[in-house]
């Protein structure tokens, strides 16, 4: 039997779950600068995160009544107000540049780098509990620190690889991504990584020259080049405007914004730039590589924009191939999370 007080640590237990994963869809929405109105459950990260917590408050429930699983309210609740700390942290480094964001690691700003390592480690803290209560109730027996961590070390890893499969057999070729010829559609270029001397990188130049495609065959009547720079470097932009002059597109029909410096980013310009333009855009279509589409749908589907999309023509050694693939595997499960 579990005492008045207990019950009431339980209560307490239950409801500082439920408020961090509300505060956790808050976060969400702060993060890529949207407001609640745009909540939609069925996002596939907003059910992932509620299917979380939704395990642990049945786990927690479970476990109250299985007398033969030693449970430590005490311990429970530490361990919930760390998880607590590590969200807060996590929010407040998106917000003040704890690290410099002059700094680059694989084309990546270090504070993005630090405020996602830390969303991480609240991730990880809340999988840790999860694991440990469904192990104590599956199998009947305490498990142990250390294994309980590899256990989620590995259950991250699984996730990873599911994210992979996901990504390997994403259907952005099909009907719903048709397009139709119209000088009212535009072909949005997502930014990519500039060489040095300014020169477009080949990632960048096949994204132009899908634009230009679809606007000599008619599919669109304008381009819009997105993406900022990195300290010392022309703007994404500013280089694919460049290339696209060199191969005689009427800069007329180019726009160039230099104000972004990651996907998301660019998908909020369009969806506040492009996307209220009903009356004058039939169709908005977002053009990068083929590991990159699938995180540019998802990213599109959080901000409830209705898009497009279109590969380029950019071919890649295996070894690139795959580091791109789990760089955007660990990218789209982050964004799933935590919108970064």
């Amino acid at each position: 039997m579990i005492k008045g007080s207990e019950k009431i640590n339980f209560k307490l237990i239950y409801v500082l779950l439920i408020t961090q994963l509300i505060c956790l869809y808050v976060i969400k929405y702060i993060n890529q600068n949207l407001s609640l109105s745009e909540f939609s459950l069925f996002n596939i990260g907003n059910l992932f995160n509620l299917l979380i917590y939704t395990g642990l408050v049945i786990g927690i429930f479970i476990s109250t009544k299985k007398q033969s699983i030693s449970f430590s309210q005490k311990w429970l609740i530490i361990y919930i107000i760390i998880s607590w700390i590590i969200l807060i942290t996590a929010f407040i480094s998106t917000k003040v540049k704890i690290i410099s964001s002059s700094m680059y690691i694989l084309n990546l700003p270090v504070d993005k780098i630090f405020a996602g390592l830390l969303f991480i480690c609240y991730l990880f803290f809340v999988l840790h509990l999860l694991l440990f209560l469904w192990i104590g109730i599956i199998f009947k027996q305490k498990t142990t620190l250390v294994r309980n961590i590899i256990n989620t070390i590995l259950s991250l890893i699984v996730l990873l690889l599911i994210i992979l499969v996901y990504e390997d057999n994403a259907v952005y070729s099909s009907g719903r991504w048709s397009i139709s010829k119209s000088k009212n559609n535009i072909a949005v270029v997502l930014g990519a990584a500039v060489w040095s001397d300014n020169l477009p990188s080949p990632t960048l130049s096949s994204r132009v020259d899908k634009a230009i495609e679809l606007l000599n065959e008619g599919f669109a009547g304008k381009i819009v080049l997105t993406g900022g720079s990195a300290p010392g470097e022309m703007s994404e932009s500013e280089v694919a405007l460049e290339y696209a002059k060199v191969k005689g597109v009427d800069t007329n029909k180019i726009i160039t914004e230099s104000s972004t410096a990651s996907t998301a980013e660019q998908i909020e310009w369009i969806k506040i730039n492009l996307s209220q333009n009903k009356n004058s855009v039939d169709d908005i279509i977002l053009i990068s590589d083929s590991y990159h589409l699938p995180r540019v749908i998802e990213i599109s589907k959080f901000f409830n924009l209705d898009i497009k999309v279109a590969e380029s023509s950019h071919k890649l050694n295996f070894k690139d191939k795959l580091i791109n693939k789990i760089r955007e595997c660990v990218a789209l499960f982050n964004f799933w999370c935590f919108a970064l």
